[in-house]
C-alpha cells in the first residue's frame, strides 16, 4: 500500500493566486533553463553570418554544421547528476502523455454562479495542490508535436510551468506521522509560467514544481531526460501543501473550452494518480 505524501502546514496567511508569466530563458533563470529558438521563425535558408542569438546571454553564441546547412546552438541547456556513487545512477528517457486539465477537470475549480457577476463568464483557475522534486538531478520536458505560438490556427493547446525555491529550513509533515520535510518550498515565491510548443524546459536539480499542466485542446506528449537510481525517495520526492494553504492559477484570460467532467469523477482520478 503506497503511503500519500506529507503535507506542509500552515503556512499562507491567504490564498495566493499566481500571474501568468511568459517562460523566457531570463524570467526563468532562477529554476532552471527554459529551452526556445536561438533564431528567428523567418530564419528559413542559411545565413552568410551567424545571427546573435534571441536570448543572449542565456544562449550561447552558434556556429555552423553539416557542411554549413545548419546553425548548432551547445549547450543550450544542462544535464546534471548529483547522485551519490552508490547505487549507481543513469539517464533514462521516458515519455509522458498529458492531457488537457481543463478537459478531464483535474485540478480545475470553477466559481459557482452565485459568486460570479451578472454577465461575467466563470471563473476559472488552476488549483496547485501538490509539489514535486528531483533532488539529485535535473528534469527536462520537450513536447512533440505541439504547434508553436505563431500558428494561430493550431496554438490552441499549451503548457504550464508552476516552480517555487526552497527554503533552507526543516519543517514538520502537518499530520499525525512525524515526519520531517527537509528545505520544503517557499510557496510565497511560487511563479506561474505559460510555454508555447516550440519550447522546453528544464528543472533544475532539486527545484520543486507542480506535476506538468496541459490546457487546450489535445493530448502532449513530452519526452522526459533525466538520472535515476531506481531509489523512490531519491528520485521523486512531493509534498502536499495541505488545506490551510490554497494557491491558484488564474485561467480567465485563455478562453478555455470545458470539459463536462463532474467534481466527483475529477476527484476520483486524481485519487488515482
Amino acid at each position: 500500500m503506497s503511503t500519500s505524501p506529507p503535507s506542509l502546514p500552515k503556512i499562507l496567511e491567504h490564498p495566493l493566486l499566481l500571474p501568468l508569466e511568459l517562460l523566457t530563458p531570463a524570467s526563468f533563470a532562477p529554476f532552471g533553463t527554459a529551452i526556445s529558438p536561438a533564431f528567428s521563425s523567418n530564419l528559413n535558408t542559411p545565413p552568410s553570418t551567424i545571427p546573435h542569438p534571441l536570448h543572449a546571454p542565456h544562449q550561447p553564441a552558434a556556429r555552423y554544421a553539416n557542411q554549413n546547412s545548419a546553425l548548432k546552438t551547445s549547450p543550450v541547456s544542462i544535464f546534471e547528476n548529483r547522485y551519490p556513487p552508490t547505487p549507481p545512477s543513469e539517464p533514462q528517457m521516458s515519455m509522458f502523455s498529458c492531457f488537457p486539465r481543463n478537459l478531464s477537470g483535474i485540478g480545475i475549480e470553477t466559481a459557482g454562479s452565485e459568486t460570479q457577476q451578472a454577465g461575467s463568464s466563470p471563473r476559472v483557475r488552476f488549483r496547485v495542490a501538490i509539489l514535486e522534486r528531483h533532488p539529485h538531478t535535473t528534469q527536462t520536458f520537450s513536447p512533440l508535436g505541439l504547434a508553436t505560438g505563431e500558428d494561430n490556427n493550431r496554438a490552441k493547446t499549451f503548457f504550464l510551468v508552476i516552480v517555487a525555491p526552497s527554503l533552507p529550513t526543516t519543517t514538520r509533515n502537518s499530520s499525525s506521522r512525524d515526519l520531517e520535510i527537509k528545505s520544503p518550498p517557499d510557496l510565497t515565491r511560487l511563479r506561474a509560467f505559460i510555454a508555447q510548443g516550440d519550447q522546453a524546459v528544464t528543472y533544475g536539480a532539486g527545484t520543486w514544481h507542480a506535476p506538468m499542466v496541459v490546457l487546450g485542446e489535445r493530448r502532449v506528449d513530452f519526452l522526459v531526460t533525466q538520472f535515476v537510481n531506481g531509489i523512490a525517495d531519491d528520485d521523486c520526492q512531493e509534498v502536499l501543501l495541505g488545506e490551510g494553504n490554497s494557491v491558484g492559477v488564474p485561467l480567465d484570460g485563455l478562453r478555455l473550452r470545458m470539459g463536462t467532467t463532474t467534481k466527483e469523477e475529477s476527484r476520483a482520478r486524481a485519487a488515482k494518480l
